[in-house]
């Protein structure tokens, strides 16, 4: 993964709060703030996050964008996205090439990749990773993989694909974090419904990091691999420990208590841009902002309800007074990237035609319902603050509980919420995971934890997934983006972009267009 007057208030408190805490929360040492990350000895890189992970370190286990930050950083895919987010460039495979008929792709691994303990890398290791997430048990990615119908490993440096019918997705696909590469065995065993909980957080990657242990509540260690194949990454070691507050990571970085942090504020951006020693920037990523809605709790099972939740919301005011202008409207339930339909007219702010639909729908006289949002959240918690005072002129009473983000996850996966603020961002350039991950009902992850099952739609989904002709395929996702925006099973909010902020000897951190960031492209100079 959301202001009226009755603001936060961050922005107004900053200052004060800062030059009271820089003082009362200097290093206890005599080293100076950042004295771990000078070149007199190993460069450790300080990171606050938002979240700890939830999911395994494995690949294609990987459902939580704070354990798929961490992914992209130690295992490595056949193939890159580009930093853009819209195209796909070599990884482990230097070139690869397709059959006339399109149903075989033959991927050339490079020379002399090594895991991170040294062991050499053999396509045996690609079939067995990629075996595992297009049929492993655990695998919450195998819609991703329908169209493959074997893995080969023809040599050791060759990787030969097969597939049951063309499939225009393929190359994006093995781009996607879920199809990180580890060793055969380990690959094999992370299946296992007794895998030890504390094998599943040491990793054995190809990538520019790895990490050797964590026990949750502790920060994550990332160190530098010796053996990595892109050159020798300029930061030894990265040191990322969870603060879920967003005013409390800001603060450690005014004070130099911290080196790097993200999900910055929208409210502080500029406050950090123009202090000294410091930078912050939102990036351009392929990124929603929404409300899930519970559809098996009524009477969001009715339709018009979810419709005219809809209406009344009044997304330029959230735009404005939560993302303080920095985020565009949603107009569709897929990001503005590869096959977005930009003539879908989403749902502009019209509280007569919502309190036209409530009085037609189930619950002509409104309804009690929770909104869950998770602790620490400004923009999650400023949204509730918003659609509450909205939602009560629909007579809805919106009960906001703030939880930790844990619980929330566990109740929006049981199904034990009725709503709850969230936001999506692309994991790859084209739109078949999302449309597989948040619009395809009857399995987990329930459309996007909706509970949201349209058999057609399904059906439509899988038909976009499999057709090789560009523009059929546009029309066909135009037609799915429609279905799904007028069934309501979220409020479709805003489109956002990805924020960060650093202290200034930090150089070469970027989010990528799909919210990546790899620890190897930074430098530290001081």
């Amino acid at each position: 993964m959301f202001l009226s007057s009755k603001r936060w208030p961050v922005a107004v408190t900053l200052a004060a709060l800062a030059a009271l805490l820089i003082g009362a929360c200097a290093p206890a040492s005599t080293q100076a703030p950042g004295a771990s990350a000078t070149s007199k000895g190993p460069q450790v890189l300080r990171m606050a996050r938002n979240a700890e992970p939830f999911s395994p370190f494995v690949p294609w286990q990987i459902d939580d964008n704070p354990a798929l930050f961490i992914s992209v950083n130690v295992y490595d895919t056949l193939l890159r996205t580009s930093k853009d987010g819209v195209s796909v460039e070599p990884g482990l495979a230097s070139k690869w090439q397709s059959s006339s008929d399109g149903l075989t792709w033959t991927f050339t691994l490079r020379d002399g990749l090594k895991f991170s303990d040294g062991t050499p890398l053999k396509a045996s290791d690609v079939k067995a990773s990629l075996d595992m997430a297009r049929s492993g048990e655990k695998s919450a990615w195998k819609d991703n993989y329908v169209a493959i119908k074997d893995v080969t490993a023809t040599e050791d440096k060759t990787v030969t694909i097969s597939l049951k019918q063309p499939y225009a997705p393929l190359l994006s696909v093995l781009a996607m974090f879920s199809g990180g590469i580890l060793p055969a065995d380990m690959a094999k065993a992370t299946d296992a419904k007794d895998y030890d909980n504390a094998n599943a957080w040491k990793t054995k990657g190809t990538g520019a990091y790895y990490v050797e242990g964590w026990k949750k509540g502790d920060p994550i260690i990332l160190k530098r691999n010796p053996n990595y194949w892109n050159g020798k990454p300029s930061v030894d070691e990265v040191r990322i420990e969870y603060i879920p507050d967003d005013n409390t990571r800001v603060l450690k970085l005014q004070g130099a208590e911290t080196d790097l942090v993200d999900f910055v504020p929208f409210s502080q951006i500029s406050t950090l841009s123009g202090q000294s020693g410091v930078k912050a920037q939102t990036f351009t990523i392929q990124q929603t902002a929404f409300v899930i809605l519970n559809t098996s709790k009524p009477p969001l099972n009715d339709v018009k309800v979810r419709q005219a939740l809809n209406y009344a919301t009044d997304k330029d005011a959230i735009i404005k007074s939560v993302y303080f202008g920095q985020a565009k409207f949603m107009n569709s339930p897929i990001p503005q990237g590869t096959y977005w339909d930009k003539s879908l007219p989403g749902y502009p702010y019209d509280m007569d035609k919502a309190k036209a639909l409530m009085a037609q729908s189930s619950a002509p006289n409104g309804f009690k319902m929770d909104m869950q949002v998770r602790s620490g959240n400004t923009n999650f918690a400023n949204t509730a603050i918003i659609l509450k005072e909205a939602w009560a002129k629909l007579g809805v009473t919106v009960d906001i509980q703030t939880l930790d983000t844990a619980v929330v996850r566990t109740n929006y996966r049981a199904g034990d919420f009725m709503s709850t603020p969230s936001a999506w961002t692309n994991d790859m350039n084209d739109p078949t995971e999302i449309v597989n991950y948040a619009m395809r009902g009857g399995a987990s992850p329930f459309a996007y934890w909706t509970r949201y099952n349209n058999p057609d739609l399904n059906d439509k989904i899988t038909k976009a997934d499999l057709e090789q002709d560009a523009k059929k395929r546009e029309a066909d996702y135009s037609e799915i983006q429609k279905i799904y925006l007028d069934a309501a099973p979220l409020v479709f909010i805003s489109y956002l972009g990805a924020t960060a902020g650093w202290r200034d000897y930090v150089q070469g951190f970027f989010i990528d267009g799909l919210s990546y960031y790899r620890f190897e492209d930074v430098k530290i100079n001081k």
